[in-house]
């Protein structure tokens, strides 16, 4: 197999010989077209057919994915969407544009959300990125996208002012990310969701807003950002549209789009069809879906226009050629000698294929669509020197291939699997599972090829793509021509190298101050991951015509009694490292003569391993023991480890603990994080087994023992837990009828109030606990907390409850006597200092005189806002409601929180 010789920066070239996502392997054969040898596309159409994980939607196979895939090859409409966050978007006017009309469809984020909320679990910060552009990825396969982007700006918090996201991110590194990716996928029109003014509400909202407006004319300019055209390889694009959302019906609009309408292909209307998909951001939403029953109207005003088309429009491509037969009139390149007849024909044959088309037998379009697809490759041939218009065909030349597999319904299917597991399995046997691939111990890929259609197919090779240096062995049969329902079956051994790389993130960062990632491998700036590690190619030929899929090898795991989940295959070291705390903090002031640190291993090793491990620890501090043994027998296997310390006295520092697994004669030092949720592929963070431990001057009430209700997960239990108190996680039968009394103080921990119905439901009893005279301290709550009811004495907590996400916003002690602020610590401004993120949000906006503020903050432009910490009597107890974000810096051992922490659990113990 030989890739064709190209002129390219080393990062194109790299991007195609690889064929990362969207490269086909070029091959040609006697009387067969093939894929032309023209340049490949280039980070274009990557959602389209080669999905990872487990996203194909019924609505995308069988009659109504061939009738779609038919509507896109009608048209050139492309579309861009910009938004600033996951779960931004107009998820009505994607899915409408691209299952509707079959417009061409992306969308950019500026970034992954990582400083969002997860009602999900305890991921933050780029955990939780990873989440959501997982998320992402799925509500987008809902919508019909066919790009989805990223920039590498890094989501710093809520911010209400639009110069802070320009500080932080600077303004430039915006304009120029946006910029590229317009470059990168060409629309003819640029939808922003935002407005870009103060009306956006979030300054990284106006920021979107204001940089689409921007790009959308300095990406047509070639001396704007030039290192993309000359370094990258990339070409001046400027949209012939640019429109923008948040535009209410007694504005001025240009386009009203009704996306109300019922879709008969998807069986409900496409607002309600894309609310099923938005949902899926669940770590935001909860899974809450609503539904709109009858016309839903949206407004968009366009704001630039190279076309003339009327005040009033009916399309967003009014004015604007998008026929196949009009490519060289919308692209204005000259038109190539015997080009024009081929674009009539080729349009001919598509709707040819749709008058065709029979639900009963969608294969009736086939003739059509190989026709279509052989006069597309000899236009592209003809076209040497129009890049716009060649950009538009290979497009249409992929479009081609992709209806014709979801016509004949060929099923593809990779699976990695133990190299021991049986070529023949009983139908009610187990399937065989695996985690991941391991370097140096083989591992076998069973891969099936189905014709489900009536025309017969003649298979030409079925291939993996992986790295260099992988072993990749295969006992090549004989591909003979596949009829209905026919199957043909291959399998192959696969051995990773010892110096491969892990899977993970393209893109990382050192802190979470850091508001920018750097990038391990440029080639895939802007998409979503990075390649999968290992991926099948398959080509066939039917009618003359070369046809090629490309999709990620899977793995299989149990889930059972629920099947079993498929993830796209990934690899991992032998042995995973993980010490807990990561990051954690010992007082000063109190002589601890020991700590425990957790170290959980994860043996990834299919088969028996053992080994020791080992801590390197600072000067003076010495582990016991020494080693600790370990052994697993099987892949997949956990085991915990508590490892006792001993501490010379502590000072004011920070201090490094490293976690060492020795087996097999490798060293093994690093640990990860798993995102693995239902229905998402999985993610994976990698992290040195290190336990970062910073001594700080903190004082706490001795022989605390305090009640939590977790809310969606939060690590202040951990943090409790360093300051010497006893915790226990309270479950509902600890609500509904345990001893409270037990407890120096009950914490209902973040959002508690929005994901536990047994708090709601017995609330009244730990109200009845502080009133007979324990503290009970609510952290910060969404909306579903109604403190009218929930609370001892009135208070509001609106939807829009007022939030501080200047992490420095300056902050006023209002009674600088108050017991809390004195208590066991003197609490100053300094412990405001170096928090992360945020100060707080869910503030209450109105309270009754029976609560007393202590501390109020602003940010930049805000009013003064006091309702973030408040204390009342109850009884002969004590209630606070303290908003501010413990559950961000405690991780992270903010020593002033710490303080203040330690102060609110002792309060009324001196």
């Amino acid at each position: 197999m030989k890739f064709p010789k190209l002129k390219l920066p080393p990062s194109l070239k790299a991007f195609i010989y690889f064929n990362i996502l969207t490269c086909f392997i070029v091959y040609t054969t006697q009387n067969v077209s093939a894929q032309t040898n023209k340049q490949a596309l280039y980070k274009v159409l990557t959602l389209t057919g080669e999905k990872q994980g487990a996203r194909d939607l019924p609505q995308d196979q069988g009659i109504t994915g061939v009738w779609q895939r038919l509507l896109k090859l009608k048209t050139t409409a492309s579309a861009l969407h910009t938004v600033a966050h996951p779960d931004d978007e107009h998820a009505d006017l994607l899915t409408y544009l691209s299952r509707g009309r079959g417009v061409r469809t992306a969308l950019l984020s500026l970034n992954r959300g990582e400083s969002g909320g997860n009602v999900l679990g305890v991921e933050f910060f780029d955990q939780l990125g990873l989440l959501r552009t997982e998320e992402f990825l799925l509500a987008g396969s809902y919508y019909g996208l066919d790009d989805l982007y990223f920039t590498r700006l890094a989501d710093y918090g809520f911010s209400k002012r639009v110069e802070e996201a320009y500080v932080k991110w600077e303004k430039q590194n915006v304009l120029s990310e946006m910029v590229r990716v317009i470059r990168i996928n060409r629309p003819l029109v640029i939808v922003s969701r935002f407005h870009g003014t103060a009306r956006d509400g979030h300054g990284n909202h106006q920021a979107a807003g204001e940089i689409s407006q921007e790009a959308c004319k300095l990406a047509g300019d070639s001396t704007a950002f030039p290192e993309q055209l000359t370094i990258e390889g990339l070409r001046p694009w400027k949209a012939l549209k640019l429109y923008r959302g948040g535009v209410k019906a007694n504005e001025h609009f240009n386009m009203q789009l009704n996306t109300g309408v019922y879709s008969p292909w998807l069986g409900q209307s496409y607002k309600n069809f894309s609310l099923l998909g938005y949902s899926l951001h669940r770590s935001q939403v909860g899974g809450h879906r609503n539904e709109v029953n009858g016309p839903f109207i949206q407004y968009y005003e366009r704001l630039q226009s190279q076309v003339k088309s009327d005040e009033k429009e009916n399309s967003f491509f009014d004015g604007i050629d998008t026929s196949i037969t009009g490519i060289f009139k919308t692209t204005g390149e000259i038109t190539p000698a015997g080009i024009e007849p081929l674009l009539i024909e080729i349009a001919a044959e598509v709707n040819h294929a749709i008058t065709a088309f029979q639900p009963q037998n969608p294969a009736t379009v086939i003739p059509f669509l190989t026709n279509g697809l052989s006069k597309t490759r000899s236009a592209i041939q003809l076209t040497t020197n129009q890049p716009e218009a060649l950009f538009l065909l290979q497009i249409k030349e992929r479009q081609f291939t992709d209806a014709i597999n979801a016509a004949l319904s060929i099923n593809l299917q990779a699976m990695a699997v133990p190299q021991g597991a049986k070529e023949k399995r009983g139908f009610y046997e187990p399937q065989p599972t695996m985690g991941f691939a391991i370097a140096g111990q083989p591992f076998k890929v069973e891969v099936v090829m189905v014709n489900n259609s009536p025309v017969s197919i003649e298979p030409k090779s079925i291939s993996l793509i992986a790295p260099a240096n992988w072993k990749i062995e295969n006992n090549q049969q004989e591909l003979k021509p596949l009829q209905v329902n026919e199957k043909t079956a291959q399998s192959f051994i696969v051995t990773v190298p010892e110096n491969a790389t892990f899977s993970q993130p393209y893109f990382n960062r050192k802190s979470v101050q850091e508001n920018q990632y750097q990038l391990q491998d440029k080639q895939y700036e802007n998409l979503p991951w990075s390649a999968p590690a290992l991926q099948v190619s398959a080509s066939y030929v039917i009618n003359n015509q070369l046809i090629e899929i490309q999709m990620p090898v899977q793995v299989r795991q149990a889930n059972l009694p629920y099947g079993y989940d498929k993830y796209t295959l990934k690899v991992a070291p032998a042995i995973a490292v993980n010490i807990q705390p990561a990051t954690g903090i010992i007082p000063i002031n109190i002589r601890m003569k020991t700590i425990n640190v957790e170290v959980e291993l994860v043996n990834n090793f299919d088969g028996a391993i053992k080994g020791s491990i080992t801590l390197k620890t600072p000067p003076g501090w010495k582990a016991q023991p020494l080693q600790t043994p370990f052994s697993f027998s099987k892949a997949g296997e956990k085991n915990y480890f508590s490892i006792k310390i001993s501490l010379p006295p502590i000072e004011k520092k920070t201090y490094d603990i490293q976690a060492v697994a020795t087996a097999n004669g490798k060293e093994y030092k690093q640990g990860y994080d798993l995102i693995s949720y239902r229905d998402l592929d999985q993610a994976i963070l990698y992290h040195p087994a290190v336990a970062t431990i910073k001594g700080i001057d903190v004082n706490v009430a001795p022989n605390f023992v305090i009640g939590y209700v977790m809310g969606v997960g939060d690590e202040v239990p951990a943090g409790l837990q360093q300051l010497g108190a006893k915790v226990q996680l309270l479950n509902t039968n600890d609500l509904s009828s345990g001893s409270l009394d037990q407890y120096d103080v009950i914490i209902i921990g973040t959002r508690a109030y929005a994901v536990r119905q047994d708090l709601n439901t017995y609330n009244q009893r730990l109200l009845n606990y502080a009133k007979k005279g324990g503290h009970l301290i609510v952290l910060f709550q969404t909306p579903e907390f109604v403190p009218e009811r929930m609370a001892p004495y009135p208070a509001e907590l609106p939807g829009n409850s007022e939030e501080i996400s200047e992490e420095n916003s300056p902050i006023k002690l209002l009674n600088s006597n108050h017991p809390v602020l004195n208590y066991p610590n003197k609490i100053t401004l300094n412990d405001f200092d170096n928090w992360v993120e945020q100060r707080g949000s869910k503030f209450f906006s109105k309270w009754d005189t029976a609560y007393v503020p202590i501390i109020s903050t602003q940010d930049i432009g805000q009013a003064p806002q006091s309702g973030g910490w408040l204390m009342a009597k109850y009884g002969k107890g004590d209630y606070t409601y303290c908003a501010y974000s413990f559950h961000r810096q405690l991780p992270y051992a903010v020593e002033g929180a710490y303080r203040i922490m330690a102060n609110l659990i002792s309060y009324g113990k001196k």
